[in-house]
């Protein structure tokens, strides 16, 4: 199959033979992924629900009467075109409207095989589908009650979901028939049941199809006959958004460096529009104007989804960490996000690890790092962001010193040790457990974060008990975690973790130069893969996995390999010293490319790799490994 990236002047196309898909959104959660064989239960379209922040699927699977093979699959950017044989789809998903604009280049029967639920249920019985017509539209009524067979009340409703469909041809066949579906991209990753039936409802023909979702039945079929009488202007308002995009000035200064090849410059841009693409706005905007939709957009967002298709929270860890990335694409977002969390600091001194709403039973653990990652941010920041407008100079400084005091007062009163921060089990970034391994203690990249905080707190402030704070922690860290050749992951523990890139990361000056150099020399030689990424943990430990698990943790954080690290391990290295460690930021950015151009999700950085070769595993589109990739490409070759 021929992949393409099209930019016009701008493009490039390979042929592979692996399974790729596409994700589209539409800014206000929900989304679209289908790949060549439905492989996953979280392929296909999907609502979201942003009052009680619950992700429902819908269409499963759109398969054509006949011939379903594909030869090609194009990335337009702002829309995916697919080519079986002779017939063209193309997939768009409007900005602010829960609704996919499905086009073929002829008339043709179509398929429509459904799955309605919750994301994550996956109960089979006591699912109900009545099909209908209203308003010149199709509309397929979901009813999910409980059942005897799994629970031990029967014939409870618990939701209705409401899917209209329009075309140009109005005449459909119902099939009623249900069909066994086997998700072998599930079974891979450890993530059962691997197999479900799915409900082929109807046959549908024509070239233009509308499908639009809604808890609503009038607000479904309302915005359906909208889409469909309006198609082709919606669809220039989603190139118009896309072609201004372009005009980033983050964007021009990588196309026009001609030290970067095109599929670098091309999986660049891609990774904004992914890391765009998972900002999410939190109210029905549809019916507006641009203008007055332009200012809802900004007022209204509510934060960045970790991942799709199923990180569809608001991870404060993984929103801080892509802070940096995302201030290319909107400056005031970035302000908002600070002063949400610098509003935000518990009372003992750390951040939730989710926030949004209805997270009560959400289970989560601690973050031992967000904090950190809230305030590191925020000193990169300082001179560029102003509190809000018409607000005193000096107000985000303020803010920012009043909640970064309180966050040190409290951190030295409920995790602090010796000097030194403790976290828990599973309360870092690494955060599953396999055997003896779950990072308890006291962690490398926790106490460079901390160490931070005194010197931004110090250079608020002026107390020099921030400083005196700050050198008696760094001392000690070069005690207990330096050794002359490698930088520990924790006290006692000199398992060769890439946390140390982190370290240097955020607090560089904890090391000289040349005393970095010699630690990653070190950790690169038992680190480093042959497809050119890093392992998360020393690949001659007992614990090294070199194939994925899944959802089974035993290689998530022990082997498998983590592009938002790899990026940031390889803009470290750049800092460090560029012509040194040439060759291994090269095969990172050689690594990261391809992964975003051709695997999984296309124009999409997933979250991570197997170690044995260059995989996309995990969620197809995650922020941090788009914001990380950003931030590399910059450093290489920006500065």
């Amino acid at each position: 199959m021929e992949i393409t990236h099209d930019l016009g002047t701008l493009s490039t196309s390979k042929n592979v033979t692996e399974n790729i898909g596409f994700l589209l959104t539409n800014k206000k959660g929900s989304y679209c992924s289908f790949f060549n064989l439905p492989t996953s239960r979280y392929q296909g379209l999907f609502y979201f629900d942003a009052t009680p922040m619950k992700m429902y699927k819908f269409i499963d699977s759109i398969g054509f009467v006949g011939d379903d093979n594909i030869s090609s699959l194009k990335n337009g950017f702002y829309f995916v075109e697919r080519k079986k044989d002779d017939i063209v789809e193309s997939f768009v998903m409007p900005q602010f409207f829960n609704s996919l604009i499905y086009e073929l280049n002829i008339n043709k029967e179509i398929e429509l095989f459904l799955d309605c639920k919750e994301s994550y249920d996956n109960r089979e019985w006591g699912r109900h589908y009545d099909i209908f017509e209203e308003k010149e539209c199709t509309v397929v009524r979901f009813t999910k009650k409980t059942d005897r067979k799994e629970d031990l009340s029967d014939g409870i409703r618990e939701f209705a979901l409401y899917l209209a469909i329009k075309s140009n041809d109005s005449l459909y066949e119902k099939n009623d028939k249900w069909i066994e579906r086997h998700y072998s991209y599930d079974e891979e990753r450890n993530s059962p049941p691997f197999k479900r039936y799915v409900y082929n409802a109807l046959r549908l023909k024509g070239s233009k199809f509308v499908f639009s979702m809604s808890m609503n039945k009038d607000d479904a079929i309302k915005e359906c006959r909208y889409i469909f009488n309006n198609i082709n202007q919606i669809k220039n308002k989603e190139k118009k958004y896309f072609y201004d995009f372009l005009k980033n000035s983050a964007i021009k200064k990588i196309i026009n460096n001609k030290k970067i090849n095109d599929e670098i410059k091309i999986a660049y841009i891609n990774a904004l529009v992914s890391l765009d693409n998972l900002i999410i706005a939190d109210k029905n905007m549809w019916n507006v104007s641009e203008r007055v939709r332009n200012e809802l957009t900004r007022s209204h967002v509510t934060g960045i989804f970790a991942g799709l298709p199923w990180f569809f929270q608001f991870w404060t860890r993984d929103t801080l960490v892509s802070l940096k990335a995302l201030l290319k694409i909107d400056s005031s977002l970035v302000k908002k996000i600070l002063l949400q969390y610098l509003d935000s600091i518990n009372n003992d001194g750390r951040l939730q690890t989710l926030t949004g709403k209805n997270l009560k039973n959400f289970f989560h653990l601690p973050s031992a790092d967000a904090h950190g990652w809230l305030f590191f941010r925020c000193n990169e920041f300082i001179e560029k962001l102003t509190f809000i407008e018409k607000s005193p100079k000096g107000d985000f400084s303020t803010k920012v010193g009043t909640a970064l005091e309180k966050s040190i007062c409290k951190l030295l009163k409920y995790h602090t040790k010796d000097n030194f921060e403790i976290n828990n089990k599973l309360e870092t970034w690494m955060d599953t457990a396999f055997e003896e391994d779950s990072r308890e203690g006291a962690r490398i990249e926790i106490q460079a974060l901390r160490l931070d905080m005194y010197k931004l707190m110090f250079d608020l402030t002026k107390d020099k008990k921030y400083k005196i704070l700050e050198n008696t922690l760094k001392i000690k860290v070069r005690q207990q975690f330096f050794n002359g050749k490698i930088v520990a992951d924790g006290i006692d523990d000199f398992t060769i973790r890439p946390n140390l890139f982190i370290a240097a990361y955020v607090y560089p000056k904890f090391l000289s130069n040349d005393e970095w150099e010699i630690c990653f020399d070190n950790a690169l030689q038992n680190l480093s893969l042959d497809w050119g990424g890093l392992s998360t943990i020393d690949i001659n430990s007992k614990l090294f996995t070199d194939i994925s698990t899944g959802q089974n943790p035993k290689s998530y954080h022990r082997g498998d390999s983590w592009f938002w690290i790899n990026n940031l391990a390889a803009s470290v290295l750049s800092r460090i010293n560029k012509n040194k460690f040439d060759i291994c930021i090269k095969k990172i950015i050689k690594a990261s490319t391809e992964e975003i151009l051709w695997r999984g999700c296309i124009g999409c950085h997933s979250e991570l790799s197997s170690a044995k070769k260059l995989e996309s595993k995990g969620c197809f589109n995650q922020a941090w490994s788009n914001a990380m990739f950003i931030e590399m490409v910059d450093d290489v070759f920006l500065i």
